[in-house]
């Protein structure tokens, strides 16, 4: 079943058209591997009522994603993300910068600036870019504790944000407290599978809620995988929804045949003493290296560069509508 809104946000007063706002929404999500292969859209009026938009808006960024190749639309049954298809370019993200770059120069040279004006002037930009961001308070509400630590680090590194951490289960026993909090953020964020709780919880505080995929770094993954089967694994971490997480993530992974085990402080030797090799959260890994010499697998989580992306944009142009008159 589609989700009502998958976390897109369309901004109305960003100038730029509101069908290529949803158009490159979906291209990042599809890009950054958000959106797998067969996800169910929501319907145009669907999606159209969720955004407050029209659905010929819906209907044009589909039509043009399913042309490029990026969605497929099955008679009956609904749009669905595409698989591979050759309609796709393949370019790096450093490539299609680099063209951008190349018109950007053109232009300036057709305009009569030297490429020495050019630099100066995108130099200074980046620079009030990246100062406006450093004012940004941005509100993350994590299913689990040990989460919030790791959107705040890989934020603040990537664009220079402050984040302030929230506890979902917290927010929904205190909403109210949660969203008094919340008037002061410029933006709320969130996981995927929670954009509609929280944007629930927020009502009436007319916050934009997003959502990001925060998932287990690739490498965690292969290094559990290679475990033999049979294994028993400690999962030590502070949170025990975050335990949970981690067992879904493996399990979506295809990982099954090894035993996990959920540790906490007050079982924590016996469980290290148990296992086979050792799974912990960041803020535990010292701990637990101490306590043990068998093999300590970090449990590192990554922000995929589609979610910093657009979160990026949303938020300088969230920014941009605070200084206009």
């Amino acid at each position: 079943m589609a989700a009502t809104n998958p976390g897109l946000l369309i901004n109305p007063k960003s100038g730029i058209p509101l069908y290529v706002q949803l158009k490159n929404q979906i291209k990042h999500f599809i890009n950054t591997g958000v959106w797998e292969p067969g996800l169910k859209l929501p319907t145009e009026r669907e999606l159209a009522e969720t955004l407050a938009v029209s659905r010929n808006t819906v209907s044009a960024a589909y039509k043009e994603l399913e042309a490029e190749g990026f969605l497929v639309s099955l008679q009956g049954r609904g749009t669905f993300v595409a698989g591979e298809t050759p309609n796709r370019k393949k370019t790096s993200r450093k490539e299609r910068l680099l063209k951008v770059i190349d018109l950007a120069l053109e232009e300036a040279a057709e305009l009569g600036f030297s490429p020495d004006d050019f630099l100066a002037f995108t130099v200074g930009r980046a620079r009030e870019r990246k100062q406006l961001l450093s004012t940004v308070r941005l509100a993350f509400v994590a299913p689990a504790d040990d989460q919030s630590e790791y959107f705040r680090q890989e934020l603040v590194a990537e664009a220079g944000v402050k984040v302030v951490p929230f506890l979902l289960s917290r927010v929904k026993n205190r909403p109210e407290e949660a969203r008094q909090e919340w008037r002061s953020v410029d933006l709320i964020v969130t996981t995927l599978p929670h954009v509609e709780a929280v944007k629930q919880l927020a009502y009436p505080l007319e916050k934009p809620v997003v959502g990001v995929s925060l998932e287990l770094e690739l490498e965690t993954i292969v290094r559990i995988a290679r475990l033999p089967e049979g294994s028993t694994l400690a999962l030590v971490c502070r949170d025990p929804a975050f335990a949970q997480g981690v067992s879904e993530a493996l399990r979506g992974a295809g990982i099954i045949g090894i035993h996990i085990r959920p540790g906490t402080t007050a079982e924590l030797k016996d469980i290290l003493a148990g296992s086979d090799a050792v799974a912990s959260s960041l803020d535990r890994l010292a701990e637990v290296k101490r306590l043990t010499d068998k093999e300590v697998i970090p449990l590192q989580y990554r922000l995929d560069t589609g979610s910093i992306n657009m979160l990026r944009c949303l938020l300088l142009d969230l920014k941009k509508q605070e200084r206009e008159p």
